[in-house]
């Protein structure tokens, strides 16, 4: 951040070195408006050295005034130099604390030199001082995430994307935000709290969302194995179970939630799926009608658990009959419009942001008006706006059931943020902090989401915040928009290398691994040398068994990223194994044994030892194989910023 490129800031140096004058002697006054002049013409074109020279000189004839520090702090900003940046700052708001730009710029320059909880303080107090300014909240929210708190971090976000909505870069910086508090969760979940329900039941949900259902049909299982099992255990089986076209037993799980009386708004969806994969699209349509009327939004957010279950034909006789109806008034306006777009093949994962509530600290002022309405009924009925509409305002002073109630309506009606913060209060007490950390995930996922999109249509010219989102997308293994963003910023700059590697990746995380290779080759044309693209490319050919054709490409990936390494041993392993050189695909697998989180490696070895009659090596590399396949199946993460062991990780 250059603060000499905002005018805002070039017109608060010029009247605080006028104001400086003021205080110096008659004697001194023209010396020193000289000194000052000759300051802002050097900072004017960018002479740094120049005008941080002139500053001394001035201080050295006025040196209590505090403004002349805080425009030298500036300018040694400017040159980046950041440890005398912060001693001028800190001398100025020494002189003067009510002065805002030394706070702010202390927290910028503390967070360039990694010390962020130093620069939370002077960003706070920045923020108090000028509440108008989106500056200090953006990078106050970027000091809360290199410190770890994603929470704290998306407040921050808030404010400042209320204060300037057009800015691409603070909607970009939330989105991070929300995404590292559902990589924290997880860890807690799959850590300290690996054998409870809730965790397991997100990892069903997670593991459904990224097309492993068998993993997520045994998550599921887990987490209706003991008893009580969470609202919507049964009803997400069935719908997992439907799309696995186990059809009875999908049923019978709609059935058991059903019975518990749960009010589980999927059941109701679960079954509108059943009728339609069984061909009965009359009840399907009924069904769909009743959970559009009760609450439209709970729909339009449902739609993509409707279109990965059923069948591209069961979904154009569902589109033809609600059209034949709405023809005749029978169907609720927009339902077939909604419907129509959200069960597209190719729709783009979308997230409303018109429902997200109000900041943080205004939830829970409002008093109530008495009524004598009972948000419990809304809830059972479907009704999750009025449900969540009832208690949002008492937000800070609701009881622990209220706060589940409201955490599941705000969710279900899509105002995720209000049921993020909701669930925030409830991993806050001991005692519900596992259900907090569930609904926290799971709407800070959808948060992440929204708020991402907006940032891509903020800075929709821009190649690196394209290349951005394309990342993110394909973090989180939604390929088909991470290959969107990155042919965006292609498209913006052809030779965008970061772009061109994302594409290719994707494509081959994808399983289009002709297309990867092609985008993978563009930039080896353009630098042979290129060690991620090279490494890329042997990971293809050796997907299609290439393993000569992958060998040149691996042995020029030497130079590759730390974290690549790993991965770059096991590669060249598989490649010695398939070409007859026992001992030293050993010798690579050893080496890439410490990243082996599925047992796949040593199973590897284990195989070759077999080759060389090493009886107790290989026992003991299957030994090991089997306790990291267990432990991979057993913890099954549902981290969202979880890497492959690949250079799809890149």
């Amino acid at each position: 951040m250059h603060c000499l490129r905002s005018a805002g800031l070039c017109a608060l140096i010029a009247t605080v070195s006028t104001v400086a004058a003021w205080g110096i002697q008659t004697d001194n006054s023209a010396t020193l408006q000289s000194l000052l002049g000759a300051a802002q013409q050097a900072a004017a074109r960018r002479d740094f050295s120049a005008a941080a020279d002139s500053y001394r000189r001035a201080i050295e004839i006025s040196p209590q005034v505090a403004e002349l520090w805080a425009n030298l702090g500036l300018m040694y900003h400017e040159m980046g130099n950041f440890d005398e940046a912060i001693k001028s700052l800190t001398e100025a708001a020494r002189l003067n604390p009510s002065l805002y730009v030394p706070q702010l710029f202390l927290g910028i320059d503390n967070l360039k030199l990694k010390r962020a909880e130093t620069a939370v303080p002077f960003l706070e107090k920045a923020e108090k001082l000028n509440p108008a300014d989106p500056e200090a909240p953006i990078a106050l929210g970027r000091a809360f995430a290199i410190a770890g708190n994603g929470n704290g971090s998306s407040d921050a976000y808030w404010r400042a994307v209320s204060l300037a909505p057009g800015k691409g870069n603070a909607w970009f910086g939330l989105g991070m935000a929300y995404l590292q508090q559902v990589d924290s969760d997880a860890r807690v979940l799959t850590g300290t709290f690996k054998d409870s329900k809730y965790s397991r039941l997100r990892a069903g949900e997670l593991l459904a969302e990224q097309g492993s259902l068998i993993q997520a049909a045994r998550a599921y299982q887990d987490a209706l194995s003991g008893p009580l099992p969470f609202p919507c255990s049964h009803a997400g089986y069935g719908i997992v179970l439907l799309r696995e076209k186990s059809i009875a037993e999908a049923k019978a799980e709609f059935d058991r939630e059903s019975g518990s009386n749960s009010g589980c708004p999927l059941t109701r969806l679960g079954f509108a799926m059943l009728h339609l994969v069984q061909d009965d699209t009359g009840n399907g349509l009924k069904e769909l009608t009743t959970i559009w009327k009760a609450d439209a939004s709970f729909l339009r957010e449902s739609l993509p658990l409707l279109r990965d279950g059923i069948t591209t034909e069961q979904t154009e006789k569902l589109l033809h009959m609600a059209k034949e109806r709405q023809a005749s008034n029978q169907i609720p306006t927009g339902f077939v419009d909604s419907i129509q777009a959200g069960l597209k093949l190719d729709a783009p994962v979308t997230v409303s942001l018109n429902g997200v509530g109000a900041d943080a600290s205004e939830l829970g002022k409002e008093a109530m008006s008495p009524s004598s309405a009972d948000p419990e009924k809304f809830y059972l009925s479907g009704q999750f706006r009025e449900c969540s509409e009832f208690l949002r305002h008492r937000l800070s002073v609701l009881a622990e059931k209220s706060l589940h109630l409201l955490a599941s309506c705000a969710f279900y009606t899509g105002d995720y943020r209000t049921a993020s913060l909701a669930a925030r209060r409830l991993a806050s007490n001991a005692a519900t902090r596992q259900i907090g950390l569930y609904w926290e995930s799971k709407a800070d996922q959808k948060l992440a989401i929204a708020v991402l999109i907006r940032a891509g249509e903020i800075d929709a010219n821009s190649p690196r915040m394209h290349v951005l989102l394309g990342d993110v997308y394909r973090q989180e293994r939604i390929w088909g928009d991470a290959e969107s963003e990155y042919r965006k910023a292609l498209v913006l700059e052809p030779d965008n290398r970061n772009g061109r590697l994302g594409l290719a990746i994707s494509l081959h995380e994808d399983a289009k691994h002709d297309e990867a290779l092609a985008a993978d080759k563009e930039l080896l044309q353009k630098n042979p040398e290129d060690p991620e693209a090279n490494l890329l490319a042997g990971e293809i050919f050796i997907q299609q068994q290439q393993y000569a054709d992958a060998e040149p490409y691996l042995r020029k990936s030497r130079g590759v990223q730390p974290e690549f390494i790993p991965r770059l041993h096991a590669l060249l392993g598989e490649v010695y194994a398939n070409t007859d050189r026992v001992n030293e695909a050993l010798s690579e697998f050893k080496l890439a044994a410490t990243s082996d989180t599925d047992g796949s490696i040593h199973y590897q070895m284990a195989r070759l030892y077999q080759k060389t009659g090493d009886k107790q090596a290989a026992a003991e590399a299957f030994q090991a194989s089997r306790q990291l396949r267990e432990k991979s199946d057993a913890g099954a993460s549902f981290d969202l910023q979880q890497s492959s062991t690949g250079i799809s990780s890149q």
